[in-house]
């Protein structure tokens, strides 16, 4: 027998779950976009110069 409380104690760590999972995905996402971005700033070979720029 399944008590109300229980529901929603379990609605909330699928949430939460899913909420780590997507923190964790913007986390990675962001660091991989920084990478890139800097890699792309530091190759560009053109305006080497100038410095820092953005893209």
């Amino acid at each position: 027998m399944e008590s109300d409380w229980d529901r929603t104690l379990r609605e909330m760590s699928m949430a939460e779950l899913l909420l780590r999972n997507v923190g964790k995905f913007a986390a990675v996402s962001g660091v991989i976009g920084v990478v890139i971005w800097l890699s792309w700033v530091m190759l560009d070979v053109k305006h080497l110069q100038s410095g820092f720029t953005l893209p």
